[in-house]
């Protein structure tokens, strides 16, 4: 690890299929903590790598699930997507999916 960094806040740092990229933070620290001390740095960080950047959105709650036993029949279409989203709704009524699972 950089012995210039003190204290890790962003775990990880993934690229989407859809040209997003997430800044993973600890559990621990908000987004709103890192963009209120780092904001400028990760802008240009950005900027400097990634040409189209346009905005940096917080405080998203995402959360990555695994789910057991979804059929394999279900195609992997905007339909199927939207049954997956539906049966998950289902059997798990205090949840709702802002969109369908990718």
């Amino acid at each position: 690890m950089n012995a210039a960094i003190k204290k890790l806040l962003i775990t990880t740092i993934e690229f989407t299929t859809y040209h997003h990229v997430l800044l993973i933070t600890k559990e621990t620290t908000t987004t709103s903590a890192i963009l209120k001390y780092h904001r400028q740095a990760i802008e240009e960080a950005a900027r400097s790598t990634i040409v189209a950047a346009t905005a940096l959105r917080q405080d998203e709650i995402w959360h990555k699930v695994i789910i057991h036993s979804i059929p394999t029949t279900i195609s992997s279409t905007p339909e199927g997507f939207n049954t997956v989203k539906t049966k998950i709704e289902e059997f798990n009524l205090s949840l709702h999916l802002p969109h369908p699972p990718r």
